[in-house]
């Protein structure tokens, strides 16, 4: 996972291998084989890119991307 920081909004680049790694603890989530991009600001999920991700598999996959990004914070 890569993070880029903009003007109060960060981005979690998700690649297409670590899509395809979660994806394996999901093998029916509709997920792309893509990267797949997060954008949150104030802790709050705002954008999704590609548009067409949704559903309980790329929740779960925002959060683990929203963890990643708190723990980079941290440190």
């Amino acid at each position: 996972m890569k993070i880029i920081a903009s003007n109060g909004f960060y981005k979690v680049r998700v690649s297409r291998k670590e899509v395809e790694e979660f994806k394996r603890s999901w093998p029916c989530s509709g997920l792309p084989d893509k990267a797949i991009t997060f954008t949150f600001q104030n802790g709050d999920l705002v954008d999704v890119k590609p548009f067409s991700v949704d559903g309980p598999a790329a929740v779960a996959l925002s959060q683990d991307a929203q963890r990643f990004a708190k723990e980079k914070e941290k440190k």
